[in-house]
């Protein structure tokens, strides 16, 4: 009995003190295959609303690695009037493969959260680029892509992509 009430006595600091974790306003996850048959990584990115970030990513073609930031105010609003939006309110909970795959697969899976709810966006085969030829996603999802590799560039202290790894300009470019 008396080590039951010492136990107690020990652990009630922790529970007193213990804070509820804060619930994430974004969490991203990307399961890339290809172009070559060995190339894969995943990478996953979780925002909260106090503008921290936490990002990992891990594979054999690039760096496995844990990063965290926080945003500037100015991203971080933003990034929620983008979340907040009516068209990215009206995403599909799956958006299917809009072309054939032959030897680059990008499986993505986005969860959003707003004030109790959650919406689930799942991306069957993304291509973005696909934009510069016909409609195939909405502007407001790619403008919350090229957002999210822009943190997790940031994140993880690459440089900005250059030619044709530097896919967002292009495609609003011919979006217009």
């Amino acid at each position: 009995m008396r080590f039951r009430f010492l136990a107690i006595i020990f652990l009630f600091p922790l529970f007193a003190t213990a804070k509820d974790a804060p619930s994430p306003m974004l969490v991203s996850h990307n399961d890339i295959k290809g172009p070559l048959q060995d190339e894969a990584h995943t990478e996953d990115l979780t925002i909260f609303p106090d503008g921290r970030v936490s990002y990992k990513e891990q594979g054999n073609d690039r760096k496995t690695g844990s990063f965290s930031l926080r945003l500037t105010p100015q991203k971080l609003h933003r990034l929620t009037r983008l979340i907040d939006s009516q068209e990215i309110r009206s995403l599909p909970a799956e958006i299917p493969s809009q072309i054939r795959t032959i030897d680059y697969n990008w499986e993505k899976k986005i969860d959003l959260f707003r004030k109790g709810s959650k919406q689930t966006v799942a991306i069957r085969n993304f291509y973005p680029l696909l934009n510069t030829h016909r409609h195939a996603y909405p502007r407001a999802l790619l403008e919350l892509e090229c957002m999210l590799q822009e943190i997790e560039r940031s994140a993880s202290k690459r440089p900005a992509p250059t030619g044709d790894e530097n896919w967002c300009p292009l495609v609003f470019e011919k979006a217009r």
